[in-house]
Parts: structure tokens; C-alpha cells; sequence
């Protein structure tokens, strides 16, 4: 198990990155205060590259490639970005597990629970 020194949040985003001077879309999967996993369209070695990632409007991040699976890059960022930038961007789960949340409607109402054995007619 690899250790990471930053938390990783879920972003899931299409974002442009440069390479090589050559700007692309790319599905940002994942961002941290120090570096962030995203997918490109291609199959491209990228392998220690460097990169210049636009997390979005006024927000461009440099790095480098540490590993790439297929079409899966990982990039540590030149310097670690702000929290308020990640925490803008990351999707921050609920505090309790999906399981166990109660179904609701979607005004946000509790569904009552549905017994199999006992229909209503």
C-alpha cells in the first residue's frame, strides 16, 4: 500500500491540458494539493513529461508524469495548490456511507420501507 501525502477527492471533470505545447481535453478524475489522475483520449506515452494542467478558468497547475497506466496518468504537481482550489472542485462525500442512508423522494423526503411480503390493494 503506497502512502500519499495529500487526500485525494473525487473531481470527474473535463479539463485542458498542455503537453509538449500541444493543448487537449482530458477527464480529470481525481485532484489533491499535490498532484491529480486524469485519463487521455489517446494512447501517448507521457511518462515523465512535463504538464501544465488548467484546473479551470484562471487556475493552471504545472507538474510531471510520475506513472501512467494506459491511458491513466499521474501527476505531481511542481507545487502544492491551495486547499480552497481542490475543495472548490473536489466532490466531498456524505458522512455516512451510501449504504446506510435512508431512500428519499426527491424533495428530500424518507421513503418509507418497501416489505416484500405485504402487498396493498
Amino acid at each position: 500500500m503506497d502512502a500519499r501525502n495529500w487526500n485525494r477527492h473525487i473531481v470527474e471533470k473535463d479539463v485542458a491540458c498542455v503537453v509538449d505545447g500541444a493543448r487537449a481535453q482530458v477527464f480529470l478524475y481525481d485532484l489533491s494539493l499535490g498532484g491529480c489522475m486524469f485519463e487521455i483520449a489517446e494512447d501517448r506515452d507521457l511518462q515523465g513529461r512535463a504538464v501544465a494542467v488548467e484546473l479551470y478558468e484562471y487556475e493552471t497547475t504545472a507538474g510531471q508524469v510520475v506513472w501512467q497506466a494506459g491511458r491513466c496518468v499521474g501527476v505531481r504537481f511542481d507545487a502544492p495548490i491551495h486547499d480552497a482550489v481542490v475543495r472548490h472542485l473536489g466532490f466531498v462525500p456524505p458522512v455516512v456511507p451510501f449504504e446506510e442512508q435512508a431512500p428519499r423522494d426527491r424533495f428530500g423526503r424518507v421513503l418509507p420501507p418497501l416489505d416484500a411480503g405485504e402487498r396493498r390493494r
